[in-house]
């Protein structure tokens, strides 16, 4: 607690001026570092910052500074020309130099030529990648620095160093390094550093005879090797050897470029270009023996493995996807076979085949949990004995042991497991409460004391010891969201009288909780639809909250909505949850818009802070009320099959609703709007009612049909199991249900619409293939209806980029006003954009 380093980038304005009047970006104005001290109240700025490396157990740092290029001096005019010493060359170099400070002693160290800085996990140490250029081939040293002891180790030179990693205790170290002079697949070796002992020194540890099949493969610098925390084992990734290309005399323009797809392929070839480099970067894990050296492959083309505990157990969890994955185009859930895999010797055990959902392995490895759709079961399968223990077959049939997945026509799955404390005891959940299971003795008993089902409230543990491998139910909090009024509230536990003691209530939503690493004090984000999820600061016990930042105090200029929760009944007798904000200055005499958004559930996003911002692809309420707009967010409960009735269904009994509930709302002035799934439903409603006077559908689906043979280009996946298993609710295959397909398609229905529509589908959608919103458009400008197509170039599914993002928020606002609050057309609302007129940016 002697200083506060804080990294301070060039503001906005500052950069775009520098863009505008076309400087080069080498002398932009760069980083700096603040370094401010908390016992003289100094302060100290270092200029042109590249990088900045801190450890909060060490009262060092280290920044990496751009030195300022030096003026060549002047020759001095004389009247014969003397000869001027060359000045002595430096090396070339990638690197910046190294400032390493204390600020409180005003001690400081220098090191030239450096690319990277990192601290060890205590602290005790400094790693230093140097870089020169020695006769045109890159060098690169490893540098190790002792704070403790004040010295210096400088390994050889090397063509690349790769991951530098530290055992916990700060005893080893490793490193990878490589010798190639080829730019890609270089190979690399593992060298070790006992730093324990005075005189350092980097040994070559991996030799290649030391590993079976090593001809086939190399040391990976594609993942960092780790230790155990029990310093017994180090974990080490190997890839394939790259297979270079033969060599022949054709020039690359007599060359074909093909894809070819294959009926037998695991993966269609979109899925696998997507994921090229993952599989050109896969890294097979091996374990290596501390004590002996001895190496054991762990993975292989079909088998992967997740270490337990880090590797402190003999086991690892292996996982085969391989004999599913061609499934995975149109199942969920995805299936797996799950093995014991011995770390001593690789050898591996199956534990169960095809699982859908896997829940969780012991630390000790000698439980695996999962959960059993067919007989909705969790089931605890001892890894030894092979005896099975359901924790969910004798509870009351009254608790809920599966999450809602709304009407998607795939098996409900189970709620998530906490974790285990260190008797072997495992902690998991039910729909309202937390529950305990002593899976050596197979008891199970509802912790909360059935607290959640008797007060409709979700509680969930909020673990704070993130680096521990237990859970201590002495230490937890737990965390409940009332599911009527959607406040929050905060528990202690005591896990001798098994009772929650409520601390802190309140109708916020709480983000973000982290606990100080030594002592009790606690940080937390709270806000509700107003107020900005500022910091609160209390002493451990949740009574007191002190604010302790103001981030936004200029929102108190603005009209800011108020929002409640609204409830009714739907035409075919479900009872609905919608949200309805208002503008703070609502006036019941005074006649209002109505704009209504909808995606799945919104109800339990009450407290959620929307910032005021260009919109990535929605109407944000916190915009639209300040414009003197009503809007309303209704649930949508879903019915596998149709889905198309369902939002039907909700909407229009909740516009009613709204309607009976504030008269003064203008029923014609009411409009629609959704992205995405929402956006498919927007395009659908406007075929089957025309009592909504505008609509903005974002990447819509129009035909289900052939979105159905359509491929997510984000992923390279086949969209067949959204419709037959996920969001899409068909349940069916075009073959088995056409009808199906048919009825949920907005293109069938599109000679019904009259309502006016503008469409945002973008020619990078890596989630809708953006062909949806050319069939929509087509289709409606076919039949003479009101229809526009935004369609931002090169920009994604919701938009990443700035400009479109205020394009797009400035056009559907304007769309909006001018059906609902009667402003006049713009001109391309109007007149449209020809593509002569249209603005060409790089």
């Amino acid at each position: 607690n002697t200083y506060i380093a804080a990294r301070i980038i060039p503001g906005y304005d500052t950069l775009r001026k520098l863009e505008l009047n076309k400087v080069k970006k080498d002398k932009w104005v760069k980083d700096s570092v603040l370094i401010y001290s908390l016992e003289t109240n100094e302060k100290e700025y270092l200029p042109n910052i590249h990088d900045l490396a801190t450890n909060p157990k060490s009262e060092w740092l280290a920044v990496l500074q751009t030195p300022e290029k030096e003026e060549k001096p002047e020759p001095k005019k004389t009247w014969f020309r003397k000869k001027q010493p060359k000045p002595e060359k430096k090396p070339t170099s990638i690197g910046q130099t190294a400032l390493v400070i204390h600020p409180s002693q005003k001690e400081h160290m220098t090191f030239e030529y450096i690319t990277k800085a990192n601290f060890s996990p205590q602290g005790r140490f400094l790693t230093l990648i140097k870089h020169r250029e020695i006769e045109k081939k890159d060098s690169f040293q490893l540098m190790l620095y002792d704070f403790q002891d004040a010295r210096l180790f400088l390994s050889e030179n090397f063509s690349e160093i790769g991951h530098v990693v530290f055992n916990e205790q700060e005893e080893r170290m490793v490193f990878l390094a490589s010798n190639d002079t080829i730019k890609e697949n270089k190979g690399f070796s593992l060298y070790k550093l006992d730093l324990t002992v005075q005189n350092w020194s980097a040994e070559k540890w991996l030799h290649e005879e030391m590993v079976e099949d090593s001809t086939l493969l190399q040391v990976s610098n594609f993942v960092a090797p780790y230790f155990s925390k029990n310093n017994e084992r180090l974990f080490l990734g190997w890839n394939e050897l790259p297979k270079l290309p033969e060599k022949d005399t054709l020039l690359e323009r007599e060359k074909a470029m093909v894809d070819v797809w294959h009926y037998q392929d695991k993966r269609l070839q979109p899925q696998q270009l997507k994921e090229l480099k993952k599989d050109k970067q896969k890294a097979f894990w091996s374990s290596i023996e501390l004590n002996s050296n001895k190496i054991v492959l762990l993975e292989d083309d079909t088998l992967s493995i997740r270490s337990l505990d880090f590797g402190n157990t003999d086991f690892a969890l292996g996982v085969s996807r391989t004999q599913y994955q061609a499934e995975y185009q149109w199942s969920y859930p995805w299936k797996a076979d799950f093995y014991k895999v011995n770390l001593k010797d690789g050898t591996t055990e199956l534990l169960r085949p095809a699982i859908g959902y896997y829940m969780g392995i012991s630390p000790d490895a000698n439980h695996f949990v999962y959960f059993d759709e067919t007989s909705t079961s969790i089931i605890a399968l001892n890894t030894i004995t092979k005896d099975t223990f359901c924790l969910n077959c004798s509870t009351p049939d009254s608790i809920h042991w599966t999450r809602d997945n709304n009407g998607m026509p795939y098996p409900e799955g189970a709620f998530r497991l906490e974790g285990f404390t260190r008797n072997n005891e495992m902690l998991f959940y039910s729909k309202y409460d937390v529950w305990k299971a002593d899976l050596e003795n197979q008891s199970v008993e509802c912790i909360s004391n059935f607290y959640g089902e008797k007060n409709n409230t979700v509680l969930r543990i909020q673990n704070l010891e993130k680096d521990s491998t237990f859970l201590n139910l002495n230490t937890i909090f737990i965390h409940g969201v009332n599911q009527d009024s959607k406040d929050e509230s905060w528990y202690s536990f005591d896990s001798s009288t098994k009772e929650l003691k409520e601390l802190h209530q309140s109708s916020h939503k709480f983000v973000n909780l982290r606990k100080a690493k030594n002592g009790n004090p606690l940080i937390v984000q709270k806000m509700n639809v107003r107020d900005y999820p500022d910091v609160y600061y209390s002493k451990g016990d949740f009574e007191v909250l002190k604010k302790i930042s103001m981030t936004n105090p200029q929102q108190n200029e603005y009209v800011w909505p108020t929002v409640e929760t609204v409830n009714w009944t739907s035409y075919d007798g479900k009872d609905l949850e919608g949200l309805l904000y208002l503008p703070d200055d609502f006036d019941s005499t005074k006649s209002y818009p109505m704009l209504v958004y909808f995606y799945e559930l919104y109800s339990d996003r009450k407290h959620q802070h929307y910032i005021p911002k260009p919109t990535a692809s929605i109407i944000f309420a916190t915009e639209y009320t300040s414009a003197g707009y009503v809007v309303f967010m209704p649930d949508i409960r879903y019915e596998s099959g149709y889905p198309a009735r369902s939002a039907y269904d909700c909407i229009m009994s909740g516009t009613d609703f709204v309607l009976d509930y504030l008269p003064n709302i203008d029923s014609t002035r009411m409009g629609l709007q959704g992205q995405s799934w929402g956006g498919y439903q927007t395009a659908q409603l406007i075929t089957m009612t025309n009592r909504y006077k505008a609509a903005m559908a974002g990447a819509p689906v129009a035909n289900m049909f052939s979105a159905y043979g359509g491929i997510r280009w984000s992923s390279g996946f086949n969209r067949q199991f959204q419709y037959e298993r996920t969001q899409s609710r068909i349940g069916k295959t075009i073959w088995e249900a056409p009808e199906l397909y048919v009825e949920n398609s907005p293109l069938f229905g599109l000679p019904n619409v009259s309502t006016p529509l503008l469409i945002m589908h973008n020619d990078n959608d890596g989630a809708v293939p953006w062909y949806q919103g050319v069939e929509l458009f087509v289709g409606l400008k076919r039949l003479g209806k009101p229809v526009w197509m935004l369609n931002y170039n090169g920009d994604e599914h919701n938009l990443m980029k700035a400009a479109n993002r205020e394009d797009l928020s400035v056009k559907m606002k304007q769309f909006f006003d001018h059906y609902l609050m009667e402003e006049p057309a713009p001109s391309w609302l109007s007149d449209g954009v020809p593509a002569l007129q249209k603005k060409i940016r790089k």
